[in-house]
């Protein structure tokens, strides 16, 4: 099943060993990568312009600089475009903090992921969306 994946994390680390983690189970149609919430807006509206696909799901961390995973979110709800509804954001946070998981929830994120992320839980969320 090959998916547009967005990953939003300034770290590098992660970023390459989760595009692998997506290439290994086969969700690759597409992985970008931002290092901010900054620089995935303006990925999102590259893919508004019709430049690139919108993605499938973000991963998403929460504590980078310029743009947090939050201020992302908030963004990213006021943004009009069609077919946003479609995209799932994942956060992937080394926070445990029950203050980020409620306030991700508050703001309509159903998956939160504590890193180091595994293939089995990867693959969980990604086996329960409905792509449309």
């Amino acid at each position: 099943m090959n998916k547009n994946v967005l990953l939003v994390d300034d770290d590098h680390v992660f970023n390459f060993l989760s595009s692998r983690l997506f290439e290994k189970l086969g969700f690759n149609e597409g992985i970008h990568v931002a290092m901010n919430g900054a620089e995935a807006l303006k990925l999102i509206n590259d893919y508004y312009s019709g430049t690139q696909s919108l993605p499938d799901v973000i991963l998403l961390d929460l504590n980078m600089p310029v743009m947090d995973g939050f201020e992302f979110i908030e963004a990213f709800h006021r943004i009009r475009m069609p077919n946003k509804d479609r995209v799932k954001i994942v956060i992937v946070s080394s926070s445990r903090d029950e203050k980020d998981v409620e306030r991700a929830r508050s703001l309509g994120i159903t998956h939160y992921l504590v890193k180091p992320i595994h293939e089995k839980d990867l693959l969980e969320i990604m086996n329960s969306t409905r792509w449309s």
